[in-house]
């Protein structure tokens, strides 16, 4: 094919114009938008020139790498670089050390922002400006930490030199409290009396007040300021009463108050601050009301003698309704005329009124012979004082029966003939469960002895019993006999040996559980494996009548137990069924379920009385009435290393029947593979 050679450059002549077309154009874009962005530059920066200057603003930057310091012209925002050096030629020195610590703790980001105000270096003219310093963030690298400072200060030295003027002004202002018809009395920021008026003087008898002055009197020394603290005293008024002549023989602090006896005084304490709101002093503005509070007492003093005769009665009945109050006591009266007994627990109020039939039915069933008793001799009149207890239906707050005590006294007319009975009713149930309680702690330590007795005895009777063998065939070595015996009494001694140790291991065992001082030591093992050697070991000593049964569903159970103390307790709970158990059969299995592994062990053994259930645990309850079943510690050893492992263990039993054990062991498992 041939091309067409004057085509291809007309295309190519087209194409280049098209290109230099766009080009122009984008560059004009491009001028115009450089030009427009220039502009609000340049708009901003005189915005912000005019914000900086209204404000008396100036403001710096601080590159924490560099190390160099930015000043900002609010003219033109020009920038000027600084050394820290010649930054701190700029303001004081004190304050620049000021600036670097407030730097240094934004820098290490134990604050974010800080304001400071700091004095500028002296001028020629001598001049000394003050600033108000904020510091902030302006950027922070990647990994949050500020690499640029931002510093704005305004200049605060008219706004001090106002502050100044006032305090001036104020300061003289108050001067004209001499003229004035009340106490004024002026203390200084630290305290000191500054200046006090003519009435002051003539108030306090103060003769000679520029010693006053001089000496250097402090407001904490009149007794009405001594807890006042003047730094932050607010508007206060008080009204003192001040026996001056005591207080000069026990703390003089004021000789020039030549005033004695009682003064009655009032005043407002007003507390003078400047524009920074420091404290600068304080006026304080009384009189003396002396005179007028005595004219008010003798005024009174008539009322308040009319008062105290009721006020005494009104105390007397008061004391009387806190005396039944607190003691829980009410006063009663019964009525033979009318069969009507009346119930007072305060003198003030209408008391309650129960007939005969009324007041019986509140009596327990247990004491209403009593109670129609005490009723009976006050229907007859009788003449001595009647007291009894009874037991009521009423409960109380903690849901026991309330106990009432009736102590009753005739009380008769002018003619010697009993009007009706009077007295109180005291609640004695506290008294009465108290001593109950007393009676049932006093049974329960008795049978608790008489245990320990018989746990005594019995362990007397283990103990002698494997140690008198051992003696004994001790003691046929010695004497005459058949070379051919000397094994069988080796054996003996060592079987008897065996059981005094572990008698005497489990006494050692019970007293390290209970001094806590087992250490647990859990691990990974396979549980299924153990457990069957476990209840084997347990039920070694168990009769040949006796069937033995371990169902194990598992092949296989990884489980982090104390496998050492798991087992001993699994052995001793299946040795006590051993021991329990002397025909039928011994039966123990497991299962894991939520995190818990649920031991089993059954057998058809003498059982429990009923009464013994409850007690199976407790020390020395295994032998109470059988003293076949071991030393009595198998059990409580057995409760105290499941609870301390954790778990808890439990017992269903009837006589004649047999045990059943239920003991529980929190666990976590890490693998199971069942038959």
């Amino acid at each position: 094919m041939l091309i067409d050679i004057s085509h291809t450059y007309i295309y190519l002549i087209a194409a280049f114009i098209i290109s230099a077309i766009a080009m122009v154009v984008y560059n004009r874009l491009t001028y115009y938008k450089e030009k427009r962005v220039t502009r609000e530059v340049q708009r901003l920066n005189a915005q912000l020139t005019l914000i900086m200057d209204a404000n008396k603003t100036d403001a710096w930057t601080y590159n924490t790498k560099k190390n160099v310091f930015k000043v900002i012209s609010k003219k033109d925002l020009t920038k000027t670089f600084y050394t820290p050096f010649e930054f701190s030629q700029l303001y004081d020195r004190e304050d620049f050390k000021q600036i670097v610590k407030a730097i240094e703790s934004i820098q290490n980001r134990e604050q974010i922002t800080d304001t400071l105000t700091v004095k500028g270096s002296p001028s020629q003219d001598g001049d000394v400006k003050t600033y108000e310093m904020s510091l902030s963030v302006l950027r922070r690298n990647k990994q949050d930490l500020p690499i640029e400072i931002l510093g704005t200060q305004r200049d605060v030295t008219q706004e001090k030199n106002q502050a100044e003027a006032a305090k001036n002004l104020m300061l003289k202002y108050h001067t004209v409290f001499n003229s004035s018809l009340v106490d004024m009395i002026y203390y200084d920021a630290d305290g000191y009396l500054a200046e006090l008026n003519e009435k002051a003087c003539e108030t306090f008898g103060v003769k000679n007040p520029q010693e006053l002055l001089r000496r250097g009197m402090k407001m904490t020394d009149i007794p009405s300021y001594r807890d006042i603290d003047i730094k932050t005293l607010e508007h206060t008024q008080l009204s003192s009463i001040t026996d001056i002549t005591q207080v000069k023989a026990t703390d003089e602090r004021v000789p020039e108050v030549t005033r004695t006896g009682k003064i009655y005084y009032e005043v407002m304490l007003e507390p003078i601050h400047d524009i920074d709101n420091q404290s600068q002093g304080v006026i304080a503005a009384g009189r003396d009301i002396t005179e007028m509070v005595e004219s008010h007492h003798r005024q009174q003093e008539s009322a308040r003698l009319m008062e105290e005769r009721t006020k005494a009665l009104k105390q007397y009945i008061d004391d009387l309704n806190y005396t039944l109050k607190i003691s829980d006591a009410r006063l009663t009266s019964y009525y033979p005329e009318s069969h009507t007994l009346e119930i007072l627990s305060d003198l003030s109020g209408a008391g309650t009124r129960l007939s005969q039939l009324k007041a019986i039915a509140m009596v327990h069933s247990d004491d209403r012979k009593r109670a129609k008793r005490l009723i009976t001799r006050m229907d007859r009149l009788y003449k001595s004082t009647i007291s009894e207890t009874v037991r009521t239906k009423l409960r109380d707050h903690k849901g026991r029966d309330i106990y009432l005590n009736f102590s009753m006294m005739p009380i008769t007319d002018k003619e010697g003939k009993v009007t009706h009975y009077f007295g109180m009713c005291r609640n004695e149930t506290e008294m009465a469960h108290i001593e109950k309680h007393l009676q049932e702690e006093t049974a329960k330590a008795q049978e608790e002895e008489q245990l320990k007795n018989a746990f005594l005895l019995n362990m007397s009777y283990e103990l002698r019993v494997p140690l008198h063998a051992v003696i004994g065939f001790a003691e046929l070595f010695k004497s005459e006999h058949n070379r051919e015996d000397e094994p069988v009494f080796a054996n003996e001694i060592k079987k008897n040996t065996d059981v005094l140790l572990g008698l005497i291991n489990d006494i050692l065992f019970i007293s390290r559980l209970d001094a806590h001082m087992i250490e647990y030591h859990y691990e990974v093992c396979d549980f299924a494996a153990q457990f069957e050697k476990w209840c084997q070991k347990g039920w070694a000593d168990a009769s040949k009548n006796v069937k033995q049964v371990i169902e194990n569903s598992y092949n296989s159970l990884l489980i982090k137990i104390d496998p050492q103390n798991l087992g001993t307790a699994i052995q001793k709970l299946c040795g006590y069924s051993a021991l329990t158990t002397k025909a039928g059969s011994l039966k123990s299995r497991y299962e894991y379920l939520h995190d818990e592994l649920i031991i089993i062990v059954e057998d058809t053994g003498q059982g429990m009385e009923f009464d013994e259930v409850p007690k199976a645990f407790n020390r020395f309850m295994g032998d109470a009435k059988n003293k076949r079943i071991g030393t009595g510690l198998d059990l409580p050893i057995v409760k105290e290393l499941v609870e301390q492992m954790g778990g808890t263990i439990d017992v269903l039993s009837a006589p004649g029947k047999g045990n059943t054990f239920f003991m529980s062991i929190p666990c976590e498992m890490n693998s199971f593979e069942k038959k």
